[in-house]
């Protein structure tokens, strides 16, 4: 790779990152019976630290439960602010068809909280960043992996990138493209 072709590529990649932004929920479903208040998880309504677990909140009991996010098209995340009970861990998925999931990050009160959040009872908001994804997903699950079994999602939102949609001429240019390619290819051999 050429010298003007690796910076134009690490250009295109910090220009990317910058452009990072909010990532549209379109919907929460949740994806088992035991979820009380699914809508409140993106609600837009953040529970202030210390909000008791059941108030404003998807939550559920036990470690089988689970909830997912359907977002507004694909995205490449790369960062998080999920308001949570305090005293439990949550292990945060993300698929591109709602069916196969891949862990993204776990969560746990106790540990990612931010130092002036001194939180010991109730929700609580932790901001998370981790390397951006190697897929553009669409869904986004959660569900309870440790802790007292009496779980809370107050509020949830994700950044990240849009991946790029090509425009319908686009593609089409690009069938003509390939069908020129094929002619070209069965004249030489013909």
């Amino acid at each position: 790779m050429s010298i003007l072709s690796k910076t134009l590529a690490t250009t295109t990649l910090v220009g990317l990152m910058a452009a990072a932004h909010a990532v549209p929920i379109v919907s929460v479903q949740s994806s088992t019976a035991g979820v009380t208040n699914a809508a409140a998880a993106a609600d837009g309504v953040v529970p202030a630290n210390g909000t008791p677990w059941q108030t404003t909140s998807a939550w559920w009991t036990g470690n089988t439960e689970t909830l997912t996010f359907k977002l507004d098209q694909a995205y490449f995340l790369s960062s998080a602010v999920i308001t949570a009970d305090w005293n439990d861990v949550y292990r945060f998925s993300a698929s591109t068809d709602g069916v196969t999931f891949t862990q993204l990050f776990t969560v746990t009160g106790l540990v990612d909280q931010p130092s002036s959040a001194n939180v010991s009872f109730g929700q609580v908001t932790m901001p998370i960043s981790f390397a951006p994804s190697a897929l553009a997903y669409t869904y986004i699950r959660v569900q309870a992996i440790a802790g007292d079994g009496q779980n809370a999602i107050g509020e949830v939102s994700f950044g990240g990138i849009a991946a790029p949609v090509p425009e319908p001429s686009t593609l089409a240019f690009m069938a003509a493209g390939l069908g020129l390619v094929g002619f070209v290819a069965r004249r030489r051999r013909g």
